[in-house]
This record gives C-alpha cells, sequence and structure tokens, in this order.
C-alpha cells in the first residue's frame, strides 16, 4: 500500500513536493479508504492541472525512480543515470534529484525508502522500517559520511557495500547479496506499483497477458469488465502464433520491471476477435465477430486495461495511469474509479492514482478531498507545485468541478481574450 510519494529537483519540480495518500481528517466516503494492518490510505487520488503544468513531471518522477531500483542490478560502472534535475536556475542544475517512497509492505511493516541522485552517482540512500511508533533505522548512507547500519543487520549489510558502486542503489545490491531486512521493501518497490503513460505500453503487457494466458482467468475477467461497462461483447479470442524471421509486433513487454524491447524476445503474430450477439427485429440472435481493431478505441482501452486491473484486485497493487481520460468517454473513466471503491471488487487493497483532464468525475459526492491533487506550474519561475483539494476551505455542498473551471482552486491555463491570430 503506497502511503506518500515525494519528489524534489526532477524536471519542473524544483521544490519539493509530497503525493500522500494518507487519510486526513475528512470523514467522508470511508467506503473510499483502504487498510493493511494498523495503517490505512485512500484507495485512489485523481491530479488535475493545466497542459505542461507538471502532471506528467510527477508521473514520470515516480516512472524513473522505481525503473532506476529495478535496474539497478543490471548498471553498469560507466551508466549515467537517468535523472534531469531543474534546469531552469544555476544552483538546481548542479543539485542531486531526490525521490522518497513511504509505503506497507506485505508485511504489514511502514517502511521508508528515499535516495538522492545526480547523473553520475548516488549520493544518499536511506530504508527506515516502523517496528512501533518510532521509525527503525536499517541503514542510512551519505556521501562523504560514515555509512549507518543496523546493528542486528550489520554484517550483512557492511559486506554488500563492499560491493556496490558508486552509481547503484545500495537497497538493490543488499537484497541481491541476501540481506534479509532489505528483501521485503525491495520486493514491494520492485513488485507492487505499475504505471503506465502510453496506450501501447499497456497493449504490450496486456497482449502477452493474454497470449500465456492458458486457464482463460484474464479473458473471463476482460468479458466480466467490459458487460459491466455495458459493452456489448459476448466472447473474446486469442489467436497467437510465434513468428519465425518476420517483423517484430509495435508493443513493449513488461517483464520483472524491465522493459523489453520486441527485437530482444519473441515475435509473436497476436490475433484478437470479439463476438457479438444481435437480435434482429424479428427477435432472432445472431452472432457477428470483429477484429479488436475494429472495435472503439475506449473499448480497446478496456480490453487492454483488463489484466492491469485483475492483477492489481488480486494482488493488492498501485496503478499509476497518465491521463486515464484520452480516448476514453467520461462513463467510463468514471466506472473505472468506482471498481477502486467497491469494496466487493477491491478485497486487497490495491490503489489507482491517475492524471486527467475529465472533470465529469471531479466531484465530493465521489471524492475526498484529500483525494484531489492539483499541479499548477509558476508562468515566471517554470517551477511546478503540486498542492490537494484538502488545503482549501471547501463545503460538503460545494459544486467542485465548476469551482475548478472557473480557476477557484488554480491549476487552469490563462488564456487571453481577443484577436490572436
Amino acid at each position: 500500500m503506497l502511503v506518500q510519494f515525494t519528489v524534489e529537483n526532477y524536471l519542473s519540480i524544483r521544490d519539493k513536493v509530497f503525493l500522500s495518500l494518507e487519510p486526513s481528517k475528512d470523514s467522508e466516503h470511508p467506503e473510499n479508504l483502504i487498510a493493511k494492518g494498523d495503517y490505512s490510505a485512500v484507495s485512489s487520488a485523481a491530479i488535475y492541472g493545466a497542459n505542461a503544468s507538471g502532471k506528467s513531471s510527477l508521473f514520470k518522477a515516480i516512472t524513473i525512480a522505481l525503473i532506476m531500483i529495478r535496474n539497478s542490478n543490471n548498471v553498469q560502472v560507466t551508466d549515467k543515470l537517468p535523472v534531469v534535475p531543474f534546469k531552469f536556475d544555476f544552483e538546481s542544475r548542479n543539485k542531486p534529484t531526490a525521490f522518497e517512497f513511504t509505503f506497507i509492505a506485505k508485511d504489514g511493516k511502514k517502511y521508508i525508502y528515499g535516495f538522492s541522485a545526480t547523473t553520475e552517482k548516488v549520493v544518499e540512500e536511506y530504508l527506515y522500517c516502523y517496528n512501533s511508533a518510532k521509525p527503525t533505522l536499517l541503514f542510512d548512507l551519505e556521501e562523504n559520511e560514515e555509512p549507518k547500519f543496523n546493528r542486528a543487520y550489520k554484517v550483512k549489510l557492511e559486506a554488500a557495500y563492499q560491493m556496490n558502486t558508486a552509481n547503484k542503489l545500495f537497497l538493490a545490491t543488499a537484497t541481491t547479496w541476501n540481506a534479509e531486512c532489505t528483501k521485503v521493501p525491495y520486493e514491494w518497490l520492485a513488485e507492487s506499483i505499475d504505471t503506465f503513460t502510453e496506450v501501447m505500453d499497456l497493449s504490450g503487457v496486456a497482449l502477452e497477458k493474454y497470449r500465456t494466458d492458458e486457464s482463460h482467468e484474464y479473458i473471463e475477467f476482460t468479458k466480466n469488465l467490459l458487460k459491466q461497462a455495458d459493452i456489448n461483447i459476448s466472447s473474446i479470442e486469442v489467436d497467437a502464433k510465434e513468428v519465425v524471421g518476420g517483423s517484430a509486433l509495435p508493443f513493449q513487454i513488461l517483464v520483472q520491471g524491465k522493459v523489453i524491447p520486441p527485437s530482444e524476445g519473441k515475435h509473436y503474430d497476436v490475433e484478437i476477435t470479439t463476438g457479438h450477439t444481435i437480435v434482429n427485429e424479428d427477435g432472432e440472435e445472431a452472432e457477428f465477430s470483429l477484429t479488436l481493431q475494429e472495435e472503439s478505441l475506449g473499448t480497446q482501452l478496456l480490453f487492454f486495461y483488463g489484466p492491469l486491473l485483475k492483477d492489481a484486485f488480486e494482488k493488492g497493487k498501485a496503478v499509476i495511469l497518465d491521463e486515464i481520460d484520452k480516448s476514453m468517454h467520461p462513463s467510463l473513466v468514471r466506472f473505472i474509479m468506482n471498481l477502486f471503491r467497491d469494496s466487493e471488487v477491491n478485497k486487497n487493497g490495491a490503489q489507482l492514482i491517475v492524471t486527467t483532464h475529465e472533470t465529469g468525475i471531479l466531484s465530493l459526492d465521489m471524492f475526498r478531498r484529500d483525494q484531489i491533487y492539483f499541479t499548477e506550474k509558476d508562468s515566471k519561475t517554470g517551477v511546478t507545485d503540486l498542492y490537494s483539494l484538502d488545503e482549501f476551505s471547501v463545503r460538503k455542498t460545494e459544486n467542485i468541478e465548476k469551482g475548478y473551471l472557473m480557476g477557484r482552486y488554480g491549476a487552469i491555463p490563462f488564456l487571453p481574450t481577443g484577436e490572436v491570430l
């Protein structure tokens, strides 16, 4: 369960910002809360803001931090790290980028893990665990300082530290060297968050799930998903054939957090066929088939969302989607968001974080105030700020959508009037 993500000095984010999923004192919509052990969090969050306000900077920050963690063991000594600091002032250009995750792992304990890095090296990294009300240090590494290790695990951690390099994350190295205290938090960071920015990324993962789905569990889940979304599809057929010497499919496959280009794996020709039961004027039923490409873009997106949602609900994962409303009807966006509020569907504490321009769901009838976030970029400095609706004095009956569009909470573009061209 993700509790909080923090980032500082990355792309348009210069100053430290917090995306917190920890519930505030707001007592509305208790169905929007999930719990693990002694901890709770909101099940979803929606991030609004004008184009180029920094929504994607936040999304990319989460993504690149996870990629760095998951791919750290594959980094060569000469490799550069993929951090991009804020470039609109000279001081920030030369400062490290900082990321921090607060989460509840599968052992039910709360962890805080963070690191700061430049393109050349990791300059700070730390891991804390809450065994009680106070955090317990597991390790704290800072450039030019003596490393600090938990006394109970010091021997193993010191041995792993000797094997680490300046451009690798110690959390990954220590886990590789079987450090007991880092395994659980590393596994959570490696397996419990999925981020997607392009539908082609999502489609590649989905098609691979469908292709290897011998028990048809993913197909059945998606059929039910489409049915609940009032989409008339009675059957789904997946036909996958390995292509020998043919061209690669135009999608990527995600394996253990690493994106594998099609040229590095086997190539498959995957054909998806959907069945439709149509009733004519005489009341007689007839069956018709379409290829997935002939379906609407919204239907295709739901088809690709199917495996992602199934895994999230079964494993209690956090899913982060950039521009969920892209090519999707507002009612479908609402439908997906509501799945995470339904305790009968979301039994294992899955979470959904989205960036969106869809204001149709921007309502206190659906969200708590601490689930709605805004990004706004200062036009003079180019700095992105992230803040919650919970920071405003908002009445329970207030029309949030109207207030947002009127600029009451900021985070909308300022458009000049009069002649432009």
